[in-house]
């Protein structure tokens, strides 16, 4: 049973009364994160035969949680994401909240209702601004448990994209970040938590039979949370598991392909269902037609890829040695993002190519590092040893 809220009519009136007080941001000491050791959690994709989506970067003994779903109708936001990082005792968390896209007509033609999603999981919500995006659509309806939720205070962040270093193509992205400050209970217990969010300007485009569409979206939704009292203090452990945020490439490539797929097919009916109006009986059984056709061809692709990867591994095993080995696996090092490294006792494991340096007890404990004067034994039991590349 969900714990009763403040009615959001009071969250959002909170903000003329707190816009000016910034989130908190007392100094507080935190451990050297050169002496946490970090291991990938990985969050996979069960529609595309398990493919990584992406990957963040977690303390040894958190535990990570996450779900993508395709809707495959959904031809404006065919994807809905969401994870959740968290420490072993519960007591702080980094929570990833998936992109969320608005929309609107031309002033005197759009129509209500207002604040509901679409179809195409879209949000219609004419002029929306970063604070109430990230209030309505972000804290409401994920803090719907807390009780005493309270906003105590929210400020601009300059350039957020530029702190998530592995997302490419972000880093140069215009708008506005924001970060917002809110207080609740959960079971008794006192939280904090620190929302954040990116707004890049909004987009214009000409719509049919007249007037314009609008589209804004909300980018890198995410909150670093701890029980009362200690997020100053873990504040810079969160940040940088959010910041580690790094989105697999074949992936993408692969989302955008479906994505373009899905927006084409959505242009060539409208096209021809504003060509002729009598056509649209015709027009929605073509639009049924090659949805069931594009979702074959889907299962159809993922069948294949199946069958294609059980024939590699096949021939990797039989020609294990080989040249058409060795390129089989390089393709798979390639696309998984890791490479053979050897420990000091000649084993071999796969390993991430997104640190230069792993380190090794030759017992099952690793680190990893970019740091190319960490030494972990200066802050680890153990004897370890640097691996090498297999050659």
């Amino acid at each position: 049973m969900p714990l009763p809220m403040r009615p959001l009519s009071c969250l959002l009136a909170g903000f003329l009364l707190c816009a000016g007080l910034g989130c908190a941001s007392r100094a507080a000491s935190a451990p050297p994160l050169a002496k946490v050791k970090f291991t990938p959690y990985l969050m996979v994709d069960p529609q595309l035969d398990g493919m990584p989506a992406n990957r963040i970067s977690l303390p040894e003994g958190w535990k990570g949680l996450s779900r993508l779903v395709w809707s495959p109708g959904a031809y404006y936001m065919p994807v809905h994401s969401h994870m959740l990082a968290e420490a072993p005792d519960g007591g702080s968390w980094v929570e990833f909240f998936g992109p969320e896209m608005f929309f609107w007509g031309s002033r005197g033609l759009d129509r209500p209702p207002w604040g509901c999603m679409d179809r195409c999981r879209a949000i219609h919500h004419p002029n929306i601004t970063l604070p109430e995006a990230l209030v309505r659509y972000v804290i409401a309806p994920n803090r719907r448990y807390a009780k005493n939720l309270r906003i105590l205070g929210y400020r601009p962040v300059q350039d957020l994209p530029k702190a998530f270093v592995h997302l490419q193509g972000f880093g140069s992205m215009r708008g506005n970040g924001i970060c917002m400050r809110v207080s609740y209970e959960v079971d008794g217990t006192a939280v904090d938590e620190e929302f954040y969010g990116f707004m890049p300007p909004t987009d214009a485009i000409p719509a049919q039979p007249s007037g314009m569409e609008y589209h804004s979206y909300l980018y890198l939704a995410h909150s670093l949370g701890a029980k009362a009292g200690k997020l100053e203090s873990a504040r810079p452990l969160l940040g940088a598991i959010a910041t580690s945020l790094e989105v697999n490439q074949t992936w993408q490539k692969r989302f955008e392909q479906i994505h373009q797929a899905m927006l084409q097919r959505v242009a060539q009916n409208l096209a021809q269902g504003w060509a002729s109006i009598a056509q649209a009986k015709r027009m929605s059984e073509q639009t049924h037609a090659s949805n069931e056709a594009f979702l074959q061809r889907m299962e159809a692709g993922r069948a294949q890829s199946r069958a294609q990867e059980n024939a590699t591994r096949a021939r990797a095993n039989a020609g294990a040695g080989t040249e058409a080995g060795t390129a089989n696996d390089g393709f798979s090092q390639y696309i998984r993002g890791t490479e053979h490294m050897v420990d000091q006792n000649g084993n071999v494991s796969d390993q991430y190519t997104n640190y230069n340096y792993h380190w090794t007890d030759g017992f099952g404990s690793y680190v990893h590092t970019n740091d190319a004067g960490l030494d972990p034994n200066k802050y680890l039991n153990g004897n370890y040893q640097q691996m090498t590349p297999l050659r």
